[in-house]
């Protein structure tokens, strides 16, 4: 094990007893991370795409993971559609009452072509961005809440070279190709952490963003043609920097701190997509952060 692996689980309060949720748990960085996450939680809990019975190899091997004493639950949720992710989030409330660490994990690669979801976003922006922003919203009072809690939203380095359209988030307007889509929607959602790394409320909670590495999945084939390394290396990432502390606000390349994409640290254009957002997703001021106050 890695020396620094050793030092990021032994924290006392949390080593063997976390409740995790994992999203996009079922295929590539997802699946992989569900593996290197199974020893160390309490309840690990679960979401993809795909129907239980069609992921039970997985649930098996990680359930065969875990000691007697934990629990797995496993959650279906399309996040084409808003409306899963609203039931996804009413679903782990029943799950659980509280939540150690979020990985906001599932994403897609961009389509071929622009292709617009029944609520009207860019499907790309939709799924890798409004999706984890609506559930993390519906779940953040259970993060953190009187003791640690940790958000960390899987990105990717692609977003260094974005552009944040401020103006044309879905990309109605602007040349259109499957991996601008892709790192557009990592940008907000890097800018997002930001911004509620920013607005956090409690000073247990820390929100960071991370690009896992360069993975040889069926998402990076998608778009790239490049390869990567194993999923296991993202996923060795992931643990990493799922178990640091006192943290808040960074951006990690791989396991290391490194400064995100410079329109994501700008505090007005986080606003400004914090407003848009929000809009988007018809979620009330009042409801977007649990006692929302800017922390020092």
């Amino acid at each position: 094990m890695h020396t620094d692996d050793r030092r990021a689980v032994d924290h006392p309060d949390d080593k063997h007893n976390a409740t995790i949720v994992l999203t996009g748990a079922t295929t590539g960085i997802g699946r992989a991370t569900a593996m290197a996450l199974a020893e160390q939680a309490g309840h690990l809990i679960l979401h993809g795409l795909e129907r239980e019975d069609d992921v039970a190899d997985l649930l098996g091997a990680v359930q065969s993971t875990m000691r007697p004493d934990t629990r797995l639950s496993y959650l279906r949720a399309d996040y084409s559609e808003l409306a899963e992710v609203e039931r996804l989030a009413r679903q782990i409330r029943a799950a659980t009452d509280r939540i150690d660490i979020l990985i906001n994990n599932a994403a897609r690669p961009g389509p071929p072509t622009r292709t617009v979801s029944g609520a009207g976003h860019e499907i790309t922006f939709q799924t890798n961005y409004l999706a984890p922003v609506l559930l993390t919203s519906r779940l953040i009072d259970l993060i953190g809440d009187g003791r640690r809690g940790r958000i960390v939203n899987v990105a990717s380095a692609t977003h260094l070279s974005a552009t944040l359209l401020l103006d044309d988030l879905n990309l109605a307007h602007h040349p259109y190709s499957a991996s601008t889509a892709y790192a557009h929607s990592k940008l907000a959602l890097v800018t997002y952490s930001c911004w509620l790394a920013a607005h956090r409320p409690s000073r247990l909670l820390d929100v960071v963003s991370m690009h896992p590495g360069v993975i040889a999945t069926r998402l990076l084939h998608a778009m790239f043609s490049v390869a990567g390394d194993r999923p296991e290396h993202a996923a060795a990432n992931l643990r990493y920097v799922a178990s640091r502390r006192d943290d808040n606000g960074s951006y990690y390349d791989e396991r290391n701190p490194a400064p995100p994409n410079s329109q994501a640290a700008d505090r007005a254009r986080q606003d400004r997509l914090h407003e848009v957002t929000f809009q988007a997703l018809h979620i009330s001021p009042r409801a977007r952060v649990t006692r929302e106050r800017q922390l020092p």
